[in-house]
């Protein structure tokens, strides 16, 4: 059974469990979405699925009606909606989180705005106690960094030599090849049957093997595959991730070290264009998902600063931003690096609003 939230002539479908899960009504989500509507027009379909399944999508579609609803008064938000398109759903709504996290700490807002002398625009433009700030919200694509055929490889040549049901994590920094992989599959099962509990049993700078006494997935019919980003607490590196059970067996596998850093200077590069000729301008990059190590990305914006080249930038920094569990309401992370040969810097009391 499912219930009707229908904002003009499309039924939106959502279980009442998942209603219930999160004590939103049936009337404030169809407000929600009658506002989303009213706002998005023909890229609501883009933006709304027909049947919601889940309370994370619940969660952020009432997340970005009251985003919305804060953005509505600022110049230049009909062409911030505009933005909405099937390729730039992703950073259209980083630019959304930008803006309404700063509505209410700044003067006012501009969406868009045109810049004189260039034929690109920024994403917004914010004026606060006297000085005009650009901003240029990037949003990176990782797809590129998936790993998951290199993943898929990995688990074909293992899964052979382990003929226990035990699961095995495997972290790495290094990708092998097909040589070194059998190599391993070898100390696996040597060494796999000697673990009488959870233990490692290799531990070096470029690879980390858990074997989890624990039976897997007993039934070889069933087949499993998980994809995640798996933080190292130690060295705060985030690598891809993908589980998989099949055969019996339970095979993790998280690396390589991902090198972020061409990535980075790349955005800078192509959002000199986007700068405006004589005021303060912000590079945000949506750092959610973005693999390696944090101190390495945060150095690689750093380095891209140069005195010849990048003056006109007067800061990045990295934006992580996620939900609150239970509710619409997002943590945002600020990692801002000013730039100490900007032509135009930013106030002190401007560069605190990023202080999270």
């Amino acid at each position: 059974m499912k219930d009707k939230a229908s904002p003009e002539k499309r039924n939106i479908l959502v279980s009442p469990e998942i209603l219930k899960s999160t004590n939103i009504s049936v009337e404030e989500l169809r407000d929600n979405l009658t506002e989303l509507k009213s706002i998005l027009d023909t890229s609501f379909d883009l933006v709304v699925p027909r049947t919601i399944n889940d309370t994370l999508t619940l969660w952020h579609l009432i997340d970005l009606s009251q985003r919305f609803q804060k953005l509505k008064q600022w110049d230049g938000f009909d062409r911030h909606i505009r933005t909405y398109t099937r390729r730039q759903l992703q950073s259209s709504y980083f630019v959304t989180v930008i803006a309404s996290y700063l509505t209410d700490k700044v003067d006012s807002i501009v969406l868009e705005p045109t810049i004189a002398g260039r034929t690109k625009k920024s994403d917004i433009l914010v004026n606060f106690q006297g000085e005009q700030i650009y901003l240029e919200c990037k949003h990176i694509d990782t797809s590129q960094f998936d790993y998951s055929g290199q993943h898929e490889h990995m688990f074909l040549i293992l899964r052979d030599y382990i003929d226990v049901p035990h699961q095995i994590d495997i972290r790495y920094k290094n990708s092998f090849t097909d040589r070194e992989l059998h190599g391993l599959g070898e100390t696996l099962k040597e060494r796999a049957n000697l673990i009488t509990g959870d233990g490692k049993i290799i531990d070096n700078p470029n690879l980390e093997v858990q074997v989890q006494m624990r039976e897997a997935y007993a039934d070889k019919r069933i087949s499993v595959i998980l994809h995640a980003i798996i933080q190292d607490l130690h060295t705060n590196c985030y690598y891809p991730s993908h589980t998989y059970a099949r055969d019996g067996i339970t095979l993790s596998l998280s690396g390589p070290e991902v090198d972020y850093t061409k990535v980075l200077k790349n955005k800078i590069n192509k959002s000199r264009s986007q700068s405006p000729p004589d005021q303060p301008y912000i590079l945000m990059i949506g750092g959610n998902r973005i693999l390696g190590g944090l101190t390495e990305n945060i150095r690689a914006l750093s380095s891209a600063f140069q005195p010849t080249t990048n003056t006109r930038f007067s800061a990045a920094a990295l934006v992580t931003y996620h939900s609150r569990l239970g509710t619409s309401d997002l943590d945002l992370k600020f990692n801002l690096i000013s730039n100490p040969f900007a032509k135009f810097p930013i106030s002190r009391e401007f560069s605190r609003l990023f202080h999270t």
